[in-house]
């Protein structure tokens, strides 16, 4: 009997394990706006003191009910879209040169350019990402793809510099993108 409630024991904690293994790390609720630009800053930095002849792009999606999620680079996915979570919010960052970013937001519509860094979107307010544009300044160019409630990455098909990615007037929401350098 022991062994066997053993081995049940051993059962639950691999399937907790198995169930961990598939969820991205998500930054803790203490983690603050500050905190996340900086991770971005340092990240990108990091890429191109590693690589400085190439242009790198990092980006962090604050998405429903997690937060802001770790920092990723160079056409990583970011967002959690195979849990239907909508992002909520994005920073952009690029070395070397300039990245401008719109958003296209819930209730709002086109929400004004972001650049470098700045946050695009909301946080705290459950109101979707619905679409972005991006454009790389200084000789970058940039390129992205999106996911979101009916549509995935094949079907947005890859975009660049200012060509919107997601959808406007369809109350759909975003939950992931790939963005990297072209």
């Amino acid at each position: 009997m022991l062994r066997k409630r053993m081995l049940s024991a051993a059962v639950i904690g691999l399937f907790a394990a198995v169930s961990l293994a598939g969820t991205p790390a998500v930054a803790g609720a203490e983690t603050t706006e500050a905190a996340v630009q900086a991770n971005l800053d340092r990240e990108v930095a990091k890429r191109a003191a590693l690589s400085p002849a190439a242009a790198h792009v990092c980006y962090a999606v604050h998405v429903a009910f997690s937060g802001w999620l770790p920092t990723v680079c160079d056409g990583e996915e970011a967002g959690i879209p195979w849990e239907a979570k909508q992002i909520e919010a994005i920073r952009i960052s690029v070395s070397p040169g300039s990245v401008c970013y719109e958003p296209h937001l819930q209730d709002i519509g086109w929400a004004g350019e972001s650049c470098n860094n700045a946050q695009a979107g909301t946080t705290g307010q459950s109101r979707r990402l619905e679409a972005l544009t991006i454009r790389g300044e200084g000789g970058v160019r940039i390129c992205y793809t999106a996911m979101g409630l009916g549509y995935d990455y094949d079907d947005q098909g890859p975009r660049c510099q200012n060509d919107p990615v997601g959808t406007t007037g369809q109350s759909r929401y975003m939950s992931g993108i790939k963005i990297w350098t072209a």
